[in-house]
C-alpha cells in the first residue's frame, strides 16, 4: 500500500485492514486522560495513532521486515533524505544532500555531522556504507532490488558516501534516499537484517521503544535526537482496534488523535461529530485500474478493451463504490498535480472518461465486427462470448461494490462480468501468475508518474513471484520510452517521455483507469495542529506505516494545540 521505496503501493493502498496485510502503503483499554494529548500530573505531550485494525502486533522490529511494526520507518530509523510521493519534494535528513555525475554512474551523498544514535554512539559515514552492503550480503533484505543497479558503496570519509552504477541509473535515486539506515557497532553479527526481531531497536529517529506487547506499541521521545527541539510529541502510542467502527469512536471521543481508515462512516461518524477539529483528507496517489489478462485472445483485441471503458459508470463507482473519497480516474493515469506532463494538447486540464455509455460500447464492438447472440451478449466471428470473470479480494468491500455496478454497465453493453472473489493471498498470487482474465488493483507511486509506468507497463516485469506488468502489456516503443527516461536526468527530455506514455495509455489501454486511489488520512486537532493539508502536503498524513517515512515528517510538524 504504500510509496517510497516508491515501489509501493500494492493492490490496495488506501486503507487499514487487518495488521500486517498493508499498514502498506493497533486496543487495550486506555484512560482518556493519558490519550490523545491530554495532560497528565507531569504534562506529558501524549499523541495516539491507530494504524492497525483487528489482529494484534507481531514483535518485528527490523526496517527490513516485510511485516515491519508501526513507527519503525522513519521514527526510529531515517533515512538519507525524505522523498514526498506525491509532490517529489525532498528534504535531507541523515544527508544533507547529494549530487549525481553527468554520466549519472557516479552518486555522492555528503552525511550530516552531528548525529548520535539513541544509545549515544557518534553516526557517521561508515553505517550508511554499512547498511548498503548489508543489503548486497542479504539480497531478501534488498526489497527494492537495489544492488541490481549497484556496484559498489563506500564510505570515502567521515562525511562522504560514494556509489556507483554498473550502467546510469538515476530513477534509482529516489529509492537510495529512501534506505533506512541501521548502526554498525550493533547489526555487524545481526544475520539476515529481513529475519531479525531486533527486540531493543536503537535509530537515529525522533522516537525509541519504550514497550511492546500484542496490542500496544509504545514510543517515548529520543533525547539525543539531532532535531530534539523540533519534537513535541513525548509519547506515541500505537494501540490496535478490533474494528474501524471502533477506530472511529476513539477518534471522536478524543481518544485517539490519527488514524487513516476506509469507512463510509468518516463523515457521519467522525467529522460531523467535531467539524471545527476533526477532518478527513485523503490523499489521491495513484490509479486504480481494471487489469486485462492480454493474453486472452478476446481482451488483446482493442475494440474489446474500448468498449468495457466506454460502458463504464466511474462517477457511480466514486459516489457509491467509493462513498465519494475516489474521483474518477483520467485515461492518462496522471493524478491531480501531475498537469505538466500533460502533451499541450489537453491545454494544461487532465483529460476524463466520457459518461458511462452503453450505445458507445455497442457502436465500438459493432465496427470491430463483433454480433449480439440471442441472450444479448456479443460474440466474435469464431463464436467466442465477451464474457469476462473479474478477480476481486472478496473482504475488498468497495472494490467488490465498484465491480457490482462494472457488471450491470456491461451488461447493459452486451458484455458478460462475473465476479471472482478470492482472499488476499489468492488474489496476489493470481496476479502474479496471470491467473485472471480481468482484476481489479491499485498501483505504484512515486515522485513523477514514471514510478506507476514502469512497474506496471515494462515488459521486464511480466511474469514471477515479483512480476508487476500485470496485464502482460508488451511493446517495444512503451519499453522504448520507460529506458529513456530511466537512462537520463534531463527534466525535459523525461517530461517528453511521459507524455507519449500517456497517449499509450489514452489510446491503446493497455490497463483501464477506473478510480484515483487515496492515502487515507483522518485527524483531530483538538489536542494536536501541524498537520498536513491539501494546501501544505509536506507529506502522506496516513497513520499506517510509509516505506518513505512520511510518519517522521508528521512527527517533525506537530505541536500541542
Amino acid at each position: 500500500m504504500p510509496f517510497t521505496s516508491l515501489r509501493l503501493t500494492m493492490p490496495k493502498p488506501t486503507r487499514i485492514v487487518s495488521f500486517g496485510v498493508l499498514c502498506l502503503f493497533a486496543l487495550a483499554p486506555v484512560l482518556l486522560a493519558a490519550c490523545g494529548g491530554s495532560s497528565n500530573a507531569s504534562s506529558k505531550h501524549v499523541l495516539t495513532a491507530i494504524c492497525s485494525v483487528g489482529g494484534s502486533y507481531t514483535e518485528d522490529m527490523s526496517p527490513f521486515s516485510p511485516n515491519v511494526n508501526c513507527g519503525v520507518e522513519g521514527l526510529l530509523y531515517e533515512n538519507l533524505e525524505y522523498v514526498n510521493g506525491v509532490t517529489g519534494q525532498e528534504t535531507p535528513m541523515l544527508a544533507t544532500g547529494h549530487t549525481l555525475s553527468p554520466d549519472n554512474k557516479t552518486l555522492t551523498f555528503t552525511i550530516r555531522q552531528g548525529v548520535t544514535w539513541s544509545d549515544g554512539k557518534p553516526f557517521s559515514a561508515s553505517d550508511v556504507a554499512f547498511t548498503f552492503n548489508l543489503l548486497k550480503q542479504y539480497p531478501d533484505a534488498d526489497a527494492q532490488g537495489l544492488w541490481g543497479f549497484l556496484q559498489s558503496v563506500t564510505a570515502t570519509d567521515a562525511t562522504t558516501v560514494t556509489m556507483l552504477f554498473k550502467t546510469p541509473a538515476p530513477t534509482e535515486v529516489p529509492f537510495i534516499e529512501g534506505t533506512y539506515i541501521v548502526p554498525q557497532h550493533l547489526w555487524a553479527n545481526v544475520g539476515d537484517p529481513a529475519k531479525y526481531i531486533n527486540p531493543s531497536p536503537v535509530g537515529t529517529g525522533p522516537m525509541t521503544l519504550a514497550s511492546f506487547s500484542p496490542q500496544l506499541i509504545k514510543y517515548v521521545k529520543n533525547q539525543h535526537y539531532w532535531q530534539a527541539s523540533k519534537v513535541q510529541v513525548d509519547e506515541l502510542d500505537y494501540p490496535v482496534v478490533n474494528s474501524n467502527d471502533t477506530a472511529l469512536l476513539k477518534m471522536a471521543s478524543g481518544q485517539a488523535d490519527w488514524t487513516g481508515i476506509f469507512d463510509p462512516a468518516v463523515q457521519s461518524a467522525f467529522v460531523s461529530k467535531d467539524p471545527a477539529h476533526n477532518f478527513s483528507e485523503p490523499v489521491p496517489v495513484v490509479p486504480v485500474q481494471i487489469i486485462p489478462n492480454l493474453t486472452d485472445p478476446l481482451l488483446s483485441q482493442l475494440p474489446v478493451r474500448q468498449a468495457i471503458s466506454a460502458a463504464l459508470d466511474r462517477h457511480a463507482m466514486s459516489v457509491s463504490g467509493e462513498a465519494g473519497f475516489e474521483q474518477p480516474a483520467s485515461p492518462t493515469g496522471l493524478m491531480p498535480g501531475q498537469e505538466k506532463y500533460l502533451d499541450p494538447k489537453y491545454n494544461g486540464t487532465l483529460p476524463s472518461f466520457p459518461a458511462a455509455s452503453a450505445s458507445a460500447a455497442d457502436t465500438i464492438l459493432k465496427n470491430a465486427g463483433f454480433t449480439k447472440g440471442s441472450d444479448g451478449i456479443y460474440v466474435d466471428k469464431q463464436g467466442r462470448k465477451l464474457s469476462f470473470s473479474v478477480t476481486v479480494p472478496g473482504d475488498y468491500s468497495d472494490y467488490v461494490a465498484d465491480l457490482g455496478i462494472a457488471q450491470q454497465n456491461l451488461q447493459a453493453a452486451g458484455i458478460g462480468l462475473t465476479l471472482n472473489k478470492v482472499s488476499d493471498t489468492a488474489f496476489r498470487t493470481d496476479r502474479a501468475t496471470g491467473h485472471f482474465q480481468l482484476l481489479m488493483s491499485g498501483g505504484f507511486f512515486g515522485p513523477t508518474p514514471y514510478y506507476y509506468l514502469e512497474p506496471l507497463l515494462h515488459s521486464t516485469h511480466i511474469g514471477g513471484a515479483n512480476g508487476t506488468d500485470w496485464s502482460q502489456w508488451k511493446d517495444a516503443k512503451t519499453d522504448q520510452l520507460l529506458n529513456d527516461y530511466a537512462s537520463t536526468s534531463d527534466p525535459t527530455r523525461q517530461q517528453n517521455d511521459i507524455m507519449q506514455l500517456t497517449d499509450i495509455m489514452v489510446n491503446e489501454l493497455p490497463v483501464i483507469p477506473v478510480l484515483d486511489a487515496v492515502q487515507f488520512f483522518e485527524y483531530t486537532t483538538v489536542h494536536w495542529v501541524g498537520w498536513p493539508t491539501p494546501q501544505n502536503l509536506y507529506a502522506v498524513g496516513s497513520a499506517y506505516s510509509l516505506p518513505a517515512g512520511d510518519n517522521e515528517q508528521v512527527i517533525l510538524h506537530l505541536t500541542p494545540a
